[in-house]
């Protein structure tokens, strides 16, 4: 007999949208970092192009990628503002699309796919949590490099010299430390949000896993041929 669905139907089409989320929203980021780039907000600021002028200071930020110069008198000039909403759009998107995605999968139990799943699931998880946890400090602060080059004043603004680099597995993160007492965290605080996402998607992805095999067993059942 054929295989026995989920109450609520099939998850195929909500992780399709997951996916395309998120690399809309990808793609959103990295046009997001080249908008801001060749914006030369800063300069533009300084040359009175844009903004009422005099003292002003500069802001940046990674996720969504954004400048913004803020006046003495308060007033605000950013670029890149349009790119981050579309930016948040996809994020919410992802994450919606995401957790209807899981309820569907746990409500879907009874189905003999239902082990495969979520040994899918629970695999692609643990892949994302390592190479956030793993990569990202690596990549940001190599072993065997010189602090003086790691945490160098064009990369972090601080015209001191590093005495160490301090990594961090969970969350991923590479901390330039100065004898003055002086820290400065080398990866962004957002990449530490997205680790403890994907721990919570092993978490619960694994909770799935033991459930299914809980009900069907190492194996997940061999539906029968139609007509048997």
């Amino acid at each position: 007999m054929p295989e026995k669905q989920g109450p609520l139907g099939s998850a195929n089409g909500l992780w399709a949208a997951f996916g395309l989320a998120g690399c809309a929203g990808a793609l959103t980021w990295m046009l997001g970092w080249l908008v801001v780039g060749v914006s030369e907000l800063d300069e533009r600021c300084a040359h009175g192009l844009v903004g009422p002028g005099g003292d002003f200071r500069v802001e940046r930020s990674g996720f969504p990628p954004g400048v913004r110069c803020v006046f003495a008198d308060g007033s605000t000039v950013s670029a890149g503002d349009f790119l981050g909403w579309v930016l948040w759009a996809c994020v919410v998107v992802a994450a919606a699309c995401a957790v209807l995605a899981a309820v569907v999968e746990f409500a879907g139990l009874g189905r003999a796919r239902a082990v495969v799943r979520f040994g899918v699931l629970a695999i692609v998880s643990c892949v994302v949590l390592a190479v956030l946890c793993a990569f990202v400090p690596l990549y940001m602060a190599p072993p065997g490099r010189e602090p003086l080059s790691t945490c160098s004043a064009f990369v972090t603004g601080v015209y001191e010299r590093a005495s160490e680099v301090r990594r961090a597995v969970f969350p991923p993160q590479a901390t330039c430390v100065y004898p003055s007492g002086v820290t400065h965290e080398l990866v962004p605080a957002w990449w530490g949000v997205m680790a403890r996402s994907s721990l919570g998607a092993v978490l619960i992805t694994l909770f799935g896993l033991v459930l299914a095999l809980r009900r069907h067993g190492w194996r997940p059942p061999i539906p029968e041929p139609r007509g048997a």
